[in-house]
């Protein structure tokens, strides 16, 4: 008769990894339903539901639909800097820099539509029935323009960029471009060329800082 090995006992989680998981099924579901169905036809109960868990932790983790959303916010923030745009531009500045920023966002765009039509449902609602998130959104905008413009900079000091160059202007205008493009592209994707208009912004970025 052969030896049976004996089977190691599933190690229980911890209240810490059970409130982390939690939260991050509660967070994937709240960003799956608002890409699907919006704010308004997002809410708690059906965010539990397709989590798995009741409403009542939603709003005992959250505190209510508005925290969660601004939960739901925060990582998406922390997920485009430190996941996306970071190991893109890696140490490059100037024009290659700003280029490999708009490619990160093409890819992004790709690989995860969902994660982006969320994104904008929660922009576009922080002009109306969230006002609240409104300041945290201006803070977001005005962080990713000092960080492109910091990009452009350092291409005035590495003399690749021309001296002249009002790089917070610069800035402003290489990230609403990309916010336009980007919510055409979410409302027609069929009708609109969406990495003909991001080869032309590389191509206008490249202009508007070496050409006088």
């Amino acid at each position: 008769m052969g030896r049976t090995e004996a089977t190691a006992p599933t190690r229980r989680r911890t209240q810490a990894e059970r409130v982390a998981l939690s939260e991050d099924r509660l967070l994937g579901a709240a960003l799956q339903l608002i890409s699907e169905r919006g704010y308004d036809r997002t809410s708690l109960q059906a965010i539990g539901d397709a989590a798995g868990y009741s409403r009542g932790l939603v709003s005992h983790r959250f505190g209510s639909k508005e925290g969660l959303l601004w939960a739901l916010l925060e990582r998406m923030f922390a997920h485009w800097g430190t996941e996306r745009l970071a190991p893109a531009v890696g140490q490059r500045v100037g024009i290659e820099g700003v280029h490999a920023a708009i490619d990160a966002t093409r890819a992004a765009m790709r690989q995860s539509p969902e994660r982006l039509r969320a994104f904008y449902s929660l922009l576009f609602e922080s002009l109306g029935p969230l006002p609240t998130l409104r300041p945290k959104v201006a803070a977001f905008h005005r962080r990713q323009r000092a960080g492109l413009a910091a990009l452009i900079a350092g291409g005035t000091r590495a003399g690749s960029v021309r001296a002249d160059v009002d790089v917070d202007t610069q800035a402003a205008l290489v990230l609403s471009a990309l916010r336009g493009a980007s919510y055409q592209w979410l409302i027609d994707p069929r009708h609109f060329d969406i990495d003909r208009v991001y080869d032309e912004i590389k191509a206008t970025v490249t202009r508007n800082l070496t050409t006088r």
